[in-house]
């Protein structure tokens, strides 16, 4: 697996996430270096990597395969793509789970609820709280709100950032589709 740090969220729900997913596909949304999704395959699941850049996890990939780590790697399948103005790549109840880290575009919620399988597990978690990224980041409960139709939450943390007034926060969320 490569240095880079998963996020705690993954390592906590990540094997839930793959026993849930019926051998489908997990999606890493916004997968950057990919490294939440290494973990992910190091637990045998397959992770379609999906951002708009996949320079630094090409790289990641390269550096795996010069040192023999081919086992993980053989599970990840980059996809380019511009999730904010592309089109959704996924048909209904293909995805057996979707990972969400630091990259949050509520328009995408809807294409989540209709690609995830019955059950499969969503986690999203958003940018911290620091300099002035409170101004991108959603207001109390509107997470929560644009979910809870698809989703039953089985953890959902917000926490405060920013000034008092911007009611900005920050989301930590495990969630598992609803059967219908």
């Amino acid at each position: 697996m490569n240095n880079l740090e998963v996020s705690s969220l993954v390592l906590k729900f990540g094997a839930k996430v793959v026993a849930a997913s019926h051998r489908k596909p997990i999606l890493d949304v916004a997968c950057g270096s990919g490294r939440n999704a290494f973990f992910l395959s190091s637990l045998g699941a397959t992770v379609i990597c999906m951002d708009r850049e996949l320079t630094r996890l090409r790289e990641v990939l390269a550096q795996n395969a010069s040192t023999g780590i081919i086992e993980e790697t053989d599970r990840l399948v980059p996809q380019q793509i511009d999730l904010i103005k592309d089109p959704w790549p996924f048909d209904y109840g293909t995805a057996g789970g979707i990972i969400n880290v630091h990259f949050t575009f509520p328009a995408l919620f809807p294409f989540f609820a209709s690609s995830l399988i019955p059950k499969g597990y969503l986690l999203l978690e958003t940018v911290p709280g620091c300099g002035d990224n409170f101004m991108e980041l959603p207001k109390t409960g509107e997470l929560r709100t644009a979910l809870e139709a698809d989703f039953e939450f089985e953890m959902y943390k917000e926490k405060p950032v920013g000034p008092v007034e911007s009611k900005a926060v920050t989301v930590k969320l495990v969630a598992r589709k609803r059967d219908s």
